[in-house]
């Protein structure tokens, strides 16, 4: 009994590590991947780094790299009849003494490289707050 508890307990770091893993943690930064992020007062953020994945329907932008202090992460959802607009989905975007999560609008160019976004702070269960962060991205 006691030698099946120290295997359990041993096991246990290696399965939450690997549970907390996910694939795209494990895509390389672009250092050459940028968001630029305009807040409703004027100021213009530059995000530098990205990790772009896109799938038939859907996708992941991340700017910032892994120990950024600005960082924007995005799930973008192909919207049906318009293959070059997407709903922001999901997100969430830290700069200087902010922290929220967004929804928004992403227009897409140049195969999914790079386009343009709208984002809303959102209050949850779908609502969007008034302020509105408007931006450019390129995955490099």
């Amino acid at each position: 009994m006691r030698v099946r508890a120290v295997v359990v307990l041993a096991a246990m770091p290696l399965l939450l590590g690997a549970w907390t893993q996910s694939s795209e943690n494990h895509m390389p930064w672009n250092p050459r991947g940028k968001a630029v992020v305009k807040t409703p007062d004027g100021v213009s953020h530059v995000i530098h780094y990205s990790v772009c994945n896109f799938g038939p329907a859907a996708g992941r932008l991340r700017f910032g790299g892994e120990a950024a202090t600005n960082y924007l992460s995005i799930v973008v959802a192909r919207r049906k009849g318009n293959p070059t607009v997407f709903d922001i989905i999901d997100g969430v975007m830290t700069l200087p003494r902010l922290d929220i999560a967004v929804l928004g609008t992403a227009h897409v160019q140049d195969v999914f490289k790079r386009g343009t976004f709208v984002l809303h702070k959102h209050k949850g269960g779908g609502v969007t707050g008034k302020a509105r962060y408007t931006g450019s991205w390129n995955c490099g």
